[in-house]
């Protein structure tokens, strides 16, 4: 069945995991995602991998699913005249280099709207395109540094110095993926393209909205997790009807306080929550979170227990629903795959290509779309301005 997007050609300049999020996030929605990458190919293919890997990195299979891989040497006038034809049939381009990259290739905004009046051109920056650190790089742990994600980490962990997880790549890529949607349904009035800025940090302090509503107001957010048995749960007292108060009463085995006026009606137990709270942890720190998940899902909301990513691969739900695939990658092998988590019901998202090769498609693309002759290539190939 074909994808909500299925009409729609993307031009990819993306590279490492930023950029390549979003364009993931369109291919799984059915758009056509021609990656353009120079004759070494994106540096994110061989990222945290050993040396001597002969094969690409899971990250890189993971985000660049449903993509064409074409090699252009951007260096080269040709390079950039077959990549400015590829934009003038384009609906969507892509890129997250550093601000100044694509105006040196002259293929920024300004150089190819005229070329494409209907183009949505996107970009994503570390700190957008003005204010003083417009020019400087950004990484996903450099992000975290500068948007109080690392701090905040810290002082919820208490491990200072530590690594914090971020979302910094994730959050910018999701950002300019509904930029490009919004533009797509305003160029259905106007006829007119546009051009998308997202700044990494200011997408990640958008995800931040319980962490500085902490900081505004002095007041917590969420609850720490508790220690049980064989682990944390993260075990949360709701406000909770007189009848389910019984039932929990009866389950954490004090049936004695069912009654206790401290806890008999919801006023009552708002007023001594911290008495409340007591008496379920007391009973919870007995119990596995198994039981405890197994005790409290049909009661009410009170949390959920805390889990290895391996257990999460086990976890009956996520099988259940198929959260997770496996793909046999030409060059891989066997792989884990998160699937599309975006559902629709008349035109679903789903993985239907794996990460390409480098360059496996240059030659279908030119050729298709270009009109470039088996000479042309050829030719092209051994000047090195494809591959």
């Amino acid at each position: 069945m074909p994808g909500a997007l299925q009409d729609l050609r993307v031009i990819d300049f993306t590279h490492a995991l930023n950029g390549p999020f979003c364009t993931m996030l369109l291919g799984h929605l059915g758009a056509e995602i021609i990656k353009i990458e120079p004759p070494d190919g994106d540096g994110f293919r061989r990222s945290w991998m050993p040396r001597d890997a002969n094969k690409d990195g899971y990250e890189f299979l993971w985000v660049n699913v449903n993509k064409k891989s074409v090699v252009l040497n951007l260096k080269s006038e040709r390079g950039i005249e077959l990549a400015r034809g590829l934009i003038a049939r384009a609906d969507v381009l892509v890129e997250n280099y550093q601000k100044g990259t694509m105006e040196r290739f002259g293929l920024d905004y300004d150089s190819v709207k005229n070329l494409n009046p209907r183009l949505i051109y996107a970009c994503s920056r570390g700190y957008g395109e003005s204010g003083p650190y417009a020019d400087y790089g950004n990484t996903a742990q450099s992000n975290n540094a500068m948007t109080g994600w690392t701090h905040t980490s810290w002082g919820y962990s208490g491990a200072r110095g530590t690594k914090a997880l971020g979302v910094g790549d994730e959050a910018a890529g999701v950002s300019m993926a509904v930029g490009i949607l919004a533009a797509l349904h305003a160029r259905e009035r106007t006829g007119e393209g546009q051009k998308i800025v997202v700044s990494m940090q200011e997408a990640v302090l958008g995800f931040m909205i319980s962490s500085l509503h902490e900081f505004f107001t002095g007041n917590d957010v969420g609850n720490w997790p508790t220690e049980v048995a064989d682990g944390h749960f993260t075990l949360r007292i709701p406000d909770m009807s007189d009848a389910v108060w019984v039932n929990l009463a009866r389950l954490i085995d004090h049936d004695d306080v069912a009654e206790d006026p401290r806890f008999s009606t919801t006023s009552a137990r708002r007023q001594h929550r911290a008495q409340l709270e007591e008496l379920i942890k007391s009973w919870a720190r007995r119990k596995t979170r198994q039981e405890i998940w197994d005790a409290l899902r049909d009661l009410d909301y009170f949390g959920a227990p805390v889990l290895s990513t391996a257990e999460v691969l086990e976890d009956p739900h996520i099988k259940a629903r198929h959260a997770f695939i496996e793909r046999d990658h030409p060059s891989a092998g066997p792989t884990t795959l998160l699937a599309p988590w975006i559902h629709l019901s008349k035109t679903p998202a789903s993985i239907r290509d794996d990460a390409p090769a480098l360059g496996q498609h240059t030659d279908e693309v030119l050729g298709g779309l270009l009109g470039l002759s088996a000479a042309d290539l050829s030719d092209l190939r051994s000047k090195g301005i494809i591959k």
